[in-house]
């Protein structure tokens, strides 16, 4: 059974011109090369801090701070120059985020420039899904239009009236095509008339599907989805529309039981559920003539079926047909809530019933709902409904069920609370056609918001076609590049992208990688990084990875026979010693510079053999003579 834990931490009654939270939105990547990709954001409030991340799967390969001039509200371009982030690989699809820190806040606060007066709001829904291309809009409905100059959907204020309005994360108004603000969606209801229905609930699917409820109460369907291109809405319910009772039926079956009362979806594609509350026009105020009824709908656009089930956990509570909300909780549960001013067991003012068994678990009749709003955010971490007779509402921590209130808050545009709705950044917006505002209230908030880029926008940077034949020339073959001139031939391994070859080198030889070029070559070479006008491999970097540049030749500090590793894909060699490295003095290879090694250059001489001799050419001189005699003597002297 699911507790109601009334742990307040804060209550507080604060008005003042704010920021919303900050996050960002409208995410896209454009103009990608070999070079760079220009990634765009812009920020609904300004920020204190912004950060473009860039992933390879779950490894963060970049992490750049953006300037100043980037982290205030509005649009925004960066440049990532490659070469900057050596960590962001090529040829992969990486991912991005926009991260955005926003300033602490130690409690709730009304946003007195986000309050506009609509005269009969009756629902609000926000997109919180980074995928869609609504991402940060926000939505509100109203439901009947005054043709007073005080309210903003007032049409000689330059609006449709009744209808959806739109809004984007700055809180700006959206014009229709005829540059006026709202929109009529197909339905004969502009203006101040009501005519085709009366638009009330909202809700956005996790797959970005959209409803509306219509509580018209004579004429309309219940319930119509939105295409969120056009801006149109359909009904939802296939078949014949009683308008008298609100009555949908397909044939002998009976779709929809009345006019729309409450409504809320859950999950996505093919596991999308919608739970419907209906009643008939007339009884309103005869708790048996509320009933709900479950929809598995899928990805059916629209249900000519009878429903799914008959949810009956809720029978028999609901009185308040123009004040309910319906909200799945995200661990398999379900709320109802109601505007009572009095609440009872018999006509409560929230009831939490369990999805699988339908069940009533528990009611609430401590606490006053005016208007009855309630909603959950985007991950069912936070709930806010309404306490009060007038103006509060309360925010609760969600863990599996239980609630933890965090904050009281009294808001003074405020009477009553219709719907709310939770932005990504935790802002709620709300409605309430008792005071006839539209409006946005700060919660508390010290952290950062990611925002994810749409997966259309992953970007992947154009691999460069690699390397793939490798020679090794030098001072050991009289930098001669030719089939026959005695150049180390390098060759592929098992390992993708790596090619090794092995051969003896002398101390002080030196030699580059060169790789073909059309008609000539391209010589790789190391960073000279002392000015001695080459890069010297002592015994220190045998077995490192060395970057290959068009730099100055590679020298060895010491001979002996060595693999050499390619890495095509980061240019990199690696020199390895086979076997016992080339001491100078020791021509025999025992290890030890004793006579025994003159013996064995004087009998390679006198022998007059062609083929090298281990270590032989002790003076660099490239010839094996007398003259490498006299430096190995002069060696064995020198260790005494």
């Amino acid at each position: 059974m699911k507790k109601l834990l009334l742990l307040v931490a804060m209550v507080a009654t604060f008005i003042g011109v704010s920021a919303q939270n900050p996050y960002a939105y409208k995410l896209s990547a454009t103009d990608l090369s070999e070079t760079s990709v220009t990634l765009h954001y812009s920020l609904n409030a300004p920020a204190q801090a912004v950060q473009l991340q860039i992933f390879d799967g779950e490894n963060a390969v970049a992490t750049i701070d953006v300037p100043e001039t980037m982290i205030v509200a509005g649009n925004h371009e960066y440049i990532v120059n490659f070469a900057d982030y050596p960590g962001i690989p090529a040829g992969k699809e990486l991912s991005w985020k926009v991260a955005v820190t926003g300033q602490t806040v130690e409690t709730p606060v009304e946003i007195t420039d986000k309050v506009l007066k609509f005269y009969s709001p009756a629902g609000v829904a926000v997109d919180v899904n980074p995928e869609s291309d609504y991402f940060g809009t926000m939505y509100v409905t109203e439901s009947f239009a005054s043709a007073s100059t005080t309210y903003y959907t007032a049409p000689v204020n330059g609006s449709v009236g009744i209808g959806l309005y739109q809004f984007d994360p700055q809180f700006n108004g959206v014009k229709n095509e005829d540059g006026k603000y709202g929109f009529s969606c197909g339905m004969q209801s502009a203006g101040t008339t009501l005519v085709d229905w009366r638009p009330g609930r909202i809700q956005i699917s996790d797959d970005d599907r959209m409803f509306i409820l219509s509580q018209r109460v004579n004429t309309g369907y219940p319930l119509y989805e939105m295409n969120r291109a056009t801006l149109q809405v359909a009904p939802f319910f296939n078949g014949t529309l009683d308008t008298s009772t609100g009555i949908v039926t397909n044939g002998d079956v009976q779709v929809a039981a009345g006019v729309g009362v409450a409504f809320d979806v859950d999950g996505s594609g093919e596991n999308l559920k919608l739970m419907m509350m209906t009643c008939t026009p007339g009884t309103t105020t005869v708790p048996a003539n509320y009933k709900t009824n479950e929809y598995n709908i899928g990805t059916a656009t629209s249900w000519g079926e009878a429903p799914s089930r008959a949810f009956t956990a809720f029978n028999g509570k609901a009185i308040n047909y123009a004040s309910i909300n319906l909200a799945y909780d995200g661990a398999g549960g379900i709320w109802m809530s109601q505007w009572r001013g009095t609440p009872t067991e018999a006509e409560p003012s929230y009831a939490y019933a369990n999805l699988e068994n339908d069940e009533l678990e528990f009611l609430v009749t401590d606490i006053y709902s005016r208007n009855g709003g309630m909603a959950f955010n985007k991950d069912h971490t936070l709930l806010v409904r309404g306490v009060a007779s007038s103006k509060v509402l309360a925010v609760y921590s969600v863990n599996n069920g239980e609630l933890t209130k965090l904050y009281e808050y009294s808001c003074p545009s405020f009477t009553g609370w219709n719907q709310f709705a939770f932005d990504y950044a935790n802002n709620i917006i709300a409605c309430d056609n008792s005071a006839e505002v539209f409006g946005m209230i700060q919660l508390p908030y010290g952290g950062q918001v990611a925002t994810p880029a749409a997966q259309k926008y992953n970007f992947q940077i154009p691999a460069q076609e690699l390397p793939s034949e490798f020679y090794l020339v030098g001072s050991f073959n009289e930098w001669n590049t030719t089939e026959t001139g005695g150049r180390l031939v390098f060759a592929a391994t098992e390992t993708e992208g790596v090619y090794e070859t092995t051969g003896t080198l002398a101390a002080n030889d030196e030699f580059k990688v060169i790789t073909p070029n059309g008609d000539g070559w391209t010589w790789y070479g190391g960073i000279d990084e002392y000015g001695g006008g080459y890069f010297l491999i002592n015994d220190e970097l045998l077995n490192v990875p060395l970057q290959m540049v068009d730099g100055s030749n590679f020298r060895m500090e010491n001979g002996g026979e060595f693999t050499f590793s390619i890495n095509a894909n980061d240019m990199t060699l690696t020199v390895i010693p086979v076997g016992s490295p080339m001491v100078p003095g020791d021509v025999n290879g025992d290890g030890q510079i004793t006579s025994a090694d003159i013996t064995a250059l004087y009998s390679f001489i006198l022998s007059g053999e062609t083929t090298e001799i281990f270590n032989g050419d002790q003076d660099g001189d490239g010839q094996v003579t007398s003259s490498d005699i006299t430096a190995v003597y002069s060696i064995i002297l020198g260790s005494k």
